[in-house]
């Protein structure tokens, strides 16, 4: 082929093509896929905290090798408390408090909160002698009204997965907290957001600490203190927030380190129960400042016990969930024999009595919620209903604990997670099922905890996942 023809040839061929591209209309395609490239118009969002810069920090220890000295001669690095570098390295894993900035945001949303009384009720729950059947429709009207509203899918709260979660008590200024399995404390100002410095878009008032340094076992707010938040963690320690400095301190047990599995507080603020893995439970008055001159534990069970909870109207019985698969109820002023026993299938991880005192419900592991009808009067207490739930967390899910609505007035209600994304909500009067809490298009993990708010006039719930992510319906 001749270099003439060959150049007729390769016009020929972009002619060709040119004609190709025309028809097709390439320009116009590659327009159209530029455009959904970009998201669909929507007000639902994906919050993805902000990295936070670390400088590089030189080592910290070189050994004794690369220092020239012989091993016999290797100085020791066990102080006279006996506490290792290892431990000693955990420790300071800890953060007490943020960086300037951040703890005066924070400071100054805990002093609006403080502004605000503690709207807890302070009328008696007169009991509900006969199931009104308009006040369960108008509950589950209620419940099927509780939306996501906030703009992200999801909020971002605690670095790991959250076990467990609650409100701050005031109904004037939503304050969600989160405790994960690595030891950090989570506030998140749920109905505020901030603008972001760099791109000046809308984030979600999230402050996270790490009081502890293993996994936080129950959380709860001093009952006639709204600004103490006690917290309890496998890392053998009970610490408190105190909201008024945000700052933390520490409850001393003699000195000693107590793995903590979960505790409750009596109404007057006074005094702490506390339960453990070896089966242990255990006293301590906090009005002691120094601590007690020795440990007061009593063994109760064989097993773990993981949970342990105060009747809200009779605070002499106490109720304790363990791993032995057992549910026992107890009056603290006598330890020596328990009042009642009710076997479970499997491990009971959860056992909590009602606002009114005259129900209890547990959770277990071998897929049955079950309620229990108590009489004071008669100490009689015995098993109203049994509901078939899987709680088959696995390892990855945090245990499924079902948990009162604390400022239910006419009809008690309980919520309990759901393997299948959902939050499940039933009677207490009951044992019904009344409702469930979920959104398709933001929920995509398991909401393993979930708390109604105590106090709010509307009906109002927090969930987080394994994510360290949570979600409010209101």
């Amino acid at each position: 082929m001749s270099l003439s023809e060959y150049e007729k040839q390769r016009l020929e061929n972009i002619e060709r093509n040119n004609e190709l591209l025309r028809q097709l209309d390439i320009p116009r395609l590659k327009l159209d896929r530029k455009r959904s490239a970009s998201p669909s118009p929507s007000t639902i969002k994906k919050h993805v905290p902000k990295k936070q810069f670390k400088e590089k920090q030189a080592p910290t220890r070189v050994s004794a090798r690369l220092r020239g000295i012989a091993a016999e001669n290797a100085p020791d690095h066990t102080d006279a408390m006996g506490e290792t570098d290892v431990k000693k390295k955990e420790e300071a894993k800890r953060v007490d408090t943020l960086e300037d900035t951040k703890q005066k945001e924070f400071m100054q949303l805990l002093d609006d909160i403080r502004r605000y009384p503690n709207l807890k009720p302070d009328e008696d729950i007169k009991p509900v002698k006969k199931e009104d059947q308009d006040t369960q429709e108008r509950l589950q009207q209620e419940i099927q009204k509780l939306k996501v509203k906030h703009t992200w899918a999801t909020v971002k709260v605690t670095p790991d997965r959250i076990n467990g979660c609650l409100f701050h008590p005031s109904s004037a200024k939503i304050l969600a907290c989160a405790a994960d399995v690595s030891g950090s404390l989570g506030f998140w100002d749920v109905n505020n957001f901030k603008k972001d410095e760099e791109d000046e878009d809308e984030e979600p008032v999230v402050f996270t600490y790490r009081p502890h340094t293993r996994g936080i076992t129950n959380m709860l707010f001093d009952p006639t203190n709204s600004d103490k938040l006690y917290t309890s963690s496998y890392d053998g320690t009970l610490r408190y927030f105190d909201m008024k400095s945000a700052s933390f301190g520490l409850v001393d047990f003699d000195g000693e380190r107590i793995p903590f599995t979960n505790f409750d507080i009596t109404q007057d603020g006074h005094n702490v129960w506390y339960s453990t893995l070896e089966g242990q439970v255990g006293f301590r008055d906090l009005r002691i400042k120094d601590g007690p001159a020795k440990l007061d534990l009593h063994q109760l069970r064989d097993k773990k016990v993981g949970c342990v909870h105060l009747n809200p109207v009779n605070q002499n019985l106490m109720a304790v969930a363990s791993n032995d698969r057992t549910m026992t109820v107890w009056d603290i002023r006598s330890l020596s024999e328990q009042l009642h026993e009710f076997s479970h299938g499997y491990s009971v991880t959860s056992a909590y009595w009602s606002p009114r005192g005259d129900k209890l419900v547990t959770a277990s592991y071998d897929d049955y919620i079950r309620l229990f009808d108590y009489n004071d009067s008669k100490n009689e207490m015995k098993l109203q209903t049994a509901i078939r739930h899987n709680n088959h967390t696995g390892r990855w899910v945090t245990n499924f604990r079902a948990r009162w609505h604390e400022g239910a007035k006419d009809h008690q209600l309980f919520l309990v997670g759901n393997m299948k994304h959902p939050v499940d909500i039933f009677s207490g009067e009951t044992g019904g099922d009344i409702g469930e809490l979920y959104d398709g298009e933001r929920i995509t993990a398991i909401q393993a905890v979930a708390q109604f708010h105590p106090a709010t006039e509307n009906m109002m719930v927090v969930t987080g996942n394994g994510s360290g992510r949570m979600v409010c319906y209101s």
